[in-house]
């Protein structure tokens, strides 16, 4: 498989796998003569050289990702860093790559918590709105925007369940976050009944949206964003 990894250096020659300015590689698996599985190689600046390089995955096959993070780590080493970092989504158990390179876990970043369809809870409150889904490029796969200027949910759509992705600028309360949570809710009851689930992702120490999601009865679940380390020491 190592022989199929390409380190591309060249962002005219990466395309839209380049992912912007501190980006100083990209590397590509292609195993059967088309892509099938990327690693952009940023350099995030960082004066510690374990904090300073990031592999962003762009990979589900665990066999293709094992010696793009190899290939990703080598020039990281180049590169004076003394460690690799990603961010991967997994269920509690570590993936074939974490395993296979002997990389620690550095963190939780979220997990996901999940309640069924429909979910019959009140509106929110007025202030929670329909948003334009942010720049150009930026709205791919997400089926509507909802929340406030501070706090919104992309809200993103399969077949059987919706993913409700967090963000907000400020800190905020338990009771606005309900609010805006039975907002998202009541507008996937309306616009999209065939759903089963809806899935919403909270970083672990976010108490705030732990307690509105309770609330609406989410539960975590075991699937969770995790950074993992591979040190070269």
């Amino acid at each position: 498989m190592a022989n199929f990894v390409e380190c591309i250096t060249d962002a005219s020659l990466a395309g839209e796998l380049w992912c912007g300015d501190r980006t100083v590689a990209v590397l590509t698996a292609s195993p059967r003569g088309t892509v099938e599985g990327s690693v952009a190689l940023l350099d995030l600046g960082a004066l510690d050289p374990a904090l300073r390089f990031v592999a962003v995955l762009d990979c589900a096959d665990q066999e293709i990702l094992v010696p793009l993070l190899r290939a990703a780590a080598d020039e990281a080493r180049k590169g004076g860093g003394t460690a690799l970092r990603w961010i991967t989504e997994e269920e509690t158990s570590p993936g074939k790559a974490a395993i296979e390179l002997n990389a620690l876990e550095s963190g939780e970043v979220y997990r996901w918590w999940r309640r069924d369809l429909p979910a019959g809870v009140p509106a929110g409150g007025p202030e929670v709105r329909r948003l334009p889904a942010g720049d150009e490029g930026e709205d791919e796969g997400i089926a509507f925007r909802i929340g406030t200027d501070e706090a919104w949910y992309d809200v993103e759509l399969t077949d059987t369940r919706a993913r409700l992705v967090h963000n907000r600028e400020a800190d905020s309360t338990a009771d606005a976050l309900t609010s805006l949570t039975s907002a998202a809710l009541c507008a996937l009851d309306a616009d999209h009944p065939g759903l089963g689930a809806a899935e919403v992702n909270a970083a672990p120490d976010d108490e705030e949206l732990h307690d509105a999601l309770r609330r609406l009865g989410f539960a975590p679940t075991s699937e969770r964003a995790v950074e993992y380390t591979l040190s070269f020491a």
